[in-house]
C-alpha cells in the first residue's frame, strides 16, 4: 500500500513538471507569429514618441498590415520619433519588409534615408532611449548601434570579438555589417534575439551582423526590453511586421 501511494504521489508531481517542460520546448516552427503593432491599438499595445506632434500631423499611420512613416507630413521639417510596443520581449524572431518613399525632411534633407529597429529598450519612452539597434539606412542596413549605456560583444566580419560599451562617451557606438544586400524597392529584415545571449541581423536572407553577451549599464544580463520602429526624417513603409516569441528551457 505504501509503495502504491508513493507511486501515485510521484506521478502527481512529475506529470505537471513534464507538461511544463513540453511547453518550454515548443518547436520554433510551431510558435505563433503576431503583429506587435496591430491597427487600432495606439495607447494600448503601443505608444509613440514624441507626443508633442502638431495638430493634424502624424509620424506613423498604422494600417492593417503596414506602418507608413511621414507620407502625409506637411512642411519641410519633421521631428524624429519612435513607435514602441508596450510589452517587453526577451527571446524572439522579428521580421519585416521596408521600402523607402520619395520625400526627406530637415534636418536630414541632404543625408541618407534613415530609420531603424530598436530593441531591448530600457527606461522612459523617448526618441533615443537606452537600446540596441538594427540600422535601416541607405547602404547601411544591418549595421549595429549600441546606445546610451548597454554593452555587447560584437562579432565582426572576420570572426574576432570586440566589447562595445556605450556607457563610455560617446554614447552612440557602431558595429558595421559584414556586407550590403540592400535592393531597390522592398527589402526584408530579420532580427533574431535570444535574451541576453545574443542577437543576429539578416538582410534579405543574409546574416550581416551578430552580437553576444548583452549587458545593461550596470553589467547585469540584458534579458528583455521593448521594441520600436523609428522615423528619422524620411518617408518609409514597414509592412508584414511579425514577431515570434521563442520559449527557452533554462
Amino acid at each position: 500500500m505504501r509503495t502504491t501511494c508513493l507511486y501515485f504521489a510521484t506521478l502527481f508531481f512529475v506529470i505537471p513538471f513534464l507538461g511544463m517542460a513540453q511547453l518550454q520546448n515548443i518547436p520554433e516552427d510551431d510558435a505563433p507569429w503576431v503583429n506587435p503593432f496591430p491597427k487600432g491599438e495606439m495607447g494600448k499595445t503601443y505608444i509613440t514618441a514624441p507626443t508633442d506632434i502638431p495638430d493634424g500631423q502624424k509620424l506613423f499611420e498604422v494600417k492593417k498590415n503596414s506602418i507608413e512613416v511621414l507620407y502625409d507630413w506637411k512642411g519641410q521639417k519633421a521631428p524624429f520619433g519612435t513607435i514602441t510596443a508596450t510589452k517587453k520581449y526577451s527571446s524572439y524572431n522579428l521580421e519585416l519588409e521596408y521600402k523607402w518613399g520619395e520625400r526627406k525632411f530637415e534636418p536630414r534633407l541632404e543625408a541618407k534615408r534613415d530609420a531603424g529597429i530598436i530593441f531591448h529598450i530600457k527606461g522612459e519612452n523617448v526618441v533615443w532611449p537606452t537600446c540596441l539597434e538594427c540600422q535601416i539606412q541607405e547602404g547601411d542596413t544591418g549595421d549595429l548601434w549600441v546606445i546610451k549605456g548597454h554593452q555587447v560583444t560584437w562579432i565582426n566580419k572576420v570572426g574576432s570579438e570586440k566589447l562595445i560599451d556605450s556607457g563610455i562617451k560617446p554614447h552612440f557606438l557602431e558595429g558595421d555589417k559584414y556586407a550590403n544586400y540592400e535592393l531597390e524597392g522592398w527589402n526584408k529584415i530579420r532580427v533574431e534575439v535570444r535574451g541576453a545571449e545574443g542577437a543576429k541581423f539578416y538582410e534579405n536572407g543574409h546574416l550581416v551582423n551578430e552580437i553576444k553577451d548583452l549587458l545593461d549599464s550596470d553589467g547585469n544580463p540584458l534579458t528583455k526590453g521593448n521594441i520600436a520602429l523609428q522615423a528619422e526624417g524620411s518617408e518609409i513603409t514597414y509592412r508584414n511586421i511579425r514577431l515570434q516569441e521563442i520559449l527557452i528551457n533554462n
